[in-house]
């Protein structure tokens, strides 16, 4: 028997969505108090499940009140959250500065529930982030209701406890300095899951080319990307805009690539709004929301064509590539040679530049990014496919 196609069950799964926030509105949103339940928004917490998410390992603590800060909207709704414990909670040092996200909107649920991305966002800081020794934010817990699409993740508040900064590509710049923190952190966690079975195993994550196929079929994402190209004459260099549909091939077929070798966690999104910075330079990520399994360079060349500018990326690539490929060994991944892995970075340049071009088309319909931001990723990460001759470099099957 032949499986469902994905069309079919995007249809299926936004069906089921549109009809649980429909209930939801008629029934209305009550407090939520039992620790089975998933929160659709930060209003409906209460001081008992609070309990139950952060403290329930520790006997006798109990949260006994908490305050809503400052938040932002977007693909998810996101919001801090101020704790404050009973003796028993202080003494044990649980976490009081949280920082939430959740999907209480229809927008929401349809951009990130449907595709699974917030309920990968649950599992990453819920079973696998434990396990890494990198500067993410510390994960508090993850629940994720899958027919309605309800989740609610609650994270260590890096401003409050790290000082940390965030700030897009039209903001940030990326020096030596932090170029060289970004392939270090990068390296952490590649290394860190080098071919670990729980990634197809007990944690289930889609290899890259499938979450791709995944997305071309229930949203029309490289399709949609084609069409914000002919939108974006300044941003994307004439011999792209010249090859529409040799970039779409491009993008799967350097995808087949790279899951042909070993595989580590993907974090599938590390543009330089999704990384902050900590008060010594030093870069980390979050928003792992479109975690995946596949080979190492699909993140690097994603994060270094989005977040240098074009001149400094051209002066330093060779050299982050060759200190990506002694951390990534320091780590305990098994790296090519730097010659075979400078061909994989060349290789791997499609994934950020389809998904900004995307992006700038789902904008026309509810901005979810700045607008600069989305152009001058556009920019920079066309050029790189340009400059590293990346549709020429498909033409050699890597080594691994």
């Amino acid at each position: 028997m032949s499986a469902v196609p994905e069309p079919v069950l995007m249809l299926g799964a936004v069906a089921r969505v549109v009809g649980a926030s429909g209930s939801e509105k008629i029934r209305g949103r009550h407090k939520v108090r039992r620790p089975a339940e998933t929160p659709a928004t930060v209003d409906q917490l209460t001081e008992e499940w609070l309990t139950a998410a952060l403290g329930a390992h520790v006997p006798g603590a109990t949260v006994t009140a908490f305050r809503l800060g400052e938040g932002s909207d977007g693909t998810s709704s996101r919001r801090a959250i101020t704790v404050e414990w009973n003796e028993t909670g202080t003494a044990a040092g649980l976490p009081t500065a949280i920082y939430s996200k959740s999907t209480p909107t229809l927008l929401n649920r349809l951009l990130i529930g449907t595709t699974g991305a917030a309920g990968a966002e649950a599992l990453f800081y819920q079973d696998i982030r434990p396990h890494l020794d990198i500067g993410a934010p510390a994960g508090y817990h993850g629940s994720w209701e899958p027919r309605s699409c309800r989740s609610m993740v609650l994270t260590e508040d890096v401003a409050t406890t790290r000082g940390a900064t965030f700030a897009d590509a039209s903001r940030m710049y990326i020096d030596r300095s932090s170029a060289e923190s970004m392939v270090t952190e990068l390296a952490r966690y590649h290394g860190r899951l080098w071919e670990d079975p729980r990634l197809e195993g007990s944690w289930n994550l889609l290899a890259a080319n499938d979450w791709q196929r995944m997305f071309n079929a229930r949203i029309g994402f490289d399709r949609g990307a084609t069409v914000a190209m002919r939108m974006l004459r300044e941003e994307v260099p004439d011999i792209l805009q010249n090859r529409k549909k040799d970039i779409r091939t491009a993008l799967m077929r350097s995808l087949e690539y790279n899951v042909d070798g070993p595989m580590t966690l993907l974090h599938q999104d590390v543009h330089p709004g999704n990384w902050f910075r900590l008060p010594d330079g030093s870069l980390n990520l979050y928003d792992w929301q479109g975690i995946g399994r596949g080979g190492w360079a699909l993140d690097v060349s994603y994060a270094l064509s989005a977040a240098l500018t074009t001149d400094d990326r051209r002066e330093w690539e060779h050299d982050l590539i060759e200190l990506y490929v002694d951390r990534l060994a320091e780590f305990g991944g098994k790296p090519p040679t730097v010659d075979e892995a400078f061909l994989a970075y060349r290789q791997q340049m499609f994934r950020g530049f389809i998904y900004w071009t995307y992006t700038h088309l789902v904008g026309k319909i509810s901005p979810l990014q700045p607008e600069a931001h989305v152009r001058t990723l556009v920019q920079r990460t066309g050029q790189a496919i340009v400059d590293l001759n990346s549709l020429r470099s498909l033409d050699r099957a890597p080594r691994w």
